[in-house]
């Protein structure tokens, strides 16, 4: 019999979005006969461990990071992100001797590489973009020295659909990316299963769904309350806490700390209205459900920022800057923007099965 070949899973932690967009492609990998391993670090390592409890799990020290409400949080970041990376790539380095995996798979660790082992990168965010329009002449530069460090990489695997019927825009389109780096285009991946099986509660009105890294995280979460007290609808608020079992109602609101996928999807289904983050996997968890929602960039996060943009122009979703979050304004501009969709799941199992290693 064949010995099962054996992959090393790893996911970055800046809030759960890594590690739930991971989910579908661990699911593919197992469906495929593969041996998977998970490394990680906080919540996304919990996260992926309650979900597949039967695989071994490997603590990580992973890149420590908090974002502030400047444009150019980033850019003061990027020392000890360097520093990071470096010591991320040590600790694979031993743990690749240590369960001598034939593949490794990275959702954003750029330190998960290995010189003879392929390696794969997943990510959408390959043409990052200037903190404002004003230093735009910086970006040609600041995907030079990026994709430096995806070229240590095998193959880009890319979770969008190419063409013009695409969540990520310029940030996975780039003509400069086609033409520097080895990418693959997996399709959208979601936590999510099809739409059409989701049955649907109608218990709620607004559905909240805070995520990303602190402390922003907590800031957004006291912002929502503050707005979910004022327009009294009947609102949850989902905490993005995986390491927590708590729930508090105070009067017409309810906090959760966590719901598992099979939970979580009719909520989000039957809700009215949902206000959220513009993280990317949180965007492709909506267009699976063939939902729109009021999006609020984290500050600092240009990334985030690009998307809410470029989605809001194509009448997508309702863009707000957390600073002028108005719940009452987003929801009657809600009514005029069409549902985000989601493109064939088939791209994910034809870049699995094209594997040779």
């Amino acid at each position: 019999m064949q010995q099962q070949k054996r992959v090393l899973f790893t996911v970055l932690d800046w809030g759960l979005g890594h590690a739930t967009r991971s989910i579908p492609v661990i699911e593919a990998m197992l469906q495929r006969g593969y041996n998977v391993h998970l490394a990680g670090e906080g919540n996304s390592l919990l996260l992926l461990k309650n979900y597949f409890p039967d695989l071994k799990a490997h603590d990580l020290f992973g890149i420590q990071v908090r974002f502030t409400d400047s444009s150019f949080g980033i850019v003061w970041m990027i020392p000890s992100l360097l520093k990071s990376i470096k010591q991320e790539h040590q600790q694979f380095l031993v743990l690749c001797d240590e369960i001598k995996p034939d593949l490794i798979i990275s959702d954003n660790r750029y330190g998960a590489w290995h010189l003879t082992r392929p390696s794969i990168f997943i990510g959408h965010q390959l043409y990052l973009q200037a903190p404002n329009r004003f230093a735009k002449w910086i970006e040609p530069i600041l995907f030079h020295f990026h994709s430096k460090f995806l070229k240590r990489f095998l193959k880009i695997w890319i979770p969008d659909a190419s063409g013009e019927n695409n969540l990520s825009g310029i940030l996975a389109n780039h003509p400069s990316i086609a033409q520097s780096l080895n990418c693959e285009f997996i399709g959208p991946l979601s936590r999510f299963n099809s739409s059409d099986n989701i049955p649907t509660e109608n218990n709620y009105e607004v559905v909240v769904l805070i995520s990303g890294p602190e402390p922003q995280r907590s800031i957004f979460q006291e912002a929502c309350l503050q707005e979910a007290m004022r327009i009294n609808k009947k609102t949850l608020i989902l905490l993005g806490q995986p390491n927590k079992n708590e729930q508090i109602t105070k009067g017409s609101i309810t906090l959760v700390s966590h719901l598992g996928n099979n939970q979580l999807a009719p909520i989000i289904k039957s809700a009215q209205y949902i206000v959220c983050r513009s993280g990317y996997s949180t965007l492709m968890d909506l267009a699976k459900l063939n939902k729109t929602a009021l999006c609020i960039p984290t500050p600092g996060q240009t990334e985030q920022l690009y998307l809410a943009k470029h989605l809001s122009n194509q009448h997508k979703i309702v863009f707000q800057e957390q600073h002028q979050m108005n719940w009452e304004k987003g929801f009657q501009d809600l009514s005029d923007v069409r549902q985000l969709s989601f493109s064939s799941d088939k791209l994910l199992l034809e870049a699995i099965d094209k594997l040779s290693f």
